[in-house]
């Protein structure tokens, strides 16, 4: 009975640092704050963290959880803070609207409303788009990236690096 409770616990323990109920937000992502530095944000996060600096400096990294622990999960970090978060992949990280990978455009506009600022995707062209919503105009938000079909591909949430196109490139 001990070690059924035992593992009862392990399991919950598992599951809470997978974070299915954290909210992408323009403040971070459950435990993972904009401005953390990189040991602040492993140990928020229980993952071990790996990338490399994409310029000579190493002011722009982007960082994925080791051994695929949190797909789809980007961290970027620039001048060693945390500056985004990307998602790419379809699953559990959402905004607290409820607006994930493969939501619509038009559910992200009927979800953020006259507060979205909507701009033509540089790559894709339209009807893909860029829809961003300011919590902190041009300092704090959150940046749909939709593709030709008008569903969310990409989202970003953290400082105005949601803004950057190609990542730390």
């Amino acid at each position: 009975m001990k070690l059924l409770g035992i593992f009862g616990l392990f399991l919950a323990v598992t599951a809470s640092a997978q974070g299915p109920s954290w909210k992408l937000t323009p403040s971070g992502w459950g435990p993972a704050h904009i401005g953390m530095n990189r040991a602040q944000l492993t140990k928020a996060l229980h993952v071990g963290l790996e990338g490399d600096a994409f310029d000579n400096e190493g002011s722009c990294i982007e960082l994925y959880a080791a051994d695929n622990a949190l797909p789809g999960l980007i961290f970027m970090l620039i001048d060693g803070k945390l500056a985004r978060i990307t998602v790419t992949e379809p699953g559990k990280v959402v905004t607290p609207r409820g607006i994930g990978i493969g939501s619509s455009a038009d559910d992200v506009r009927k979800a953020y409303g006259s507060d979205l600022k909507a701009e033509t995707h540089h790559y894709e062209g339209e009807p893909a788009e860029y829809l961003t919503y300011w919590l902190k105009p041009e300092k704090s938000g959150v940046r749909f990236e939709t593709d030709t079909s008008r569903r969310v591909q990409t989202i970003h949430a953290g400082n105005d690096a949601i803004q950057y196109i190609e990542g730390c490139a």
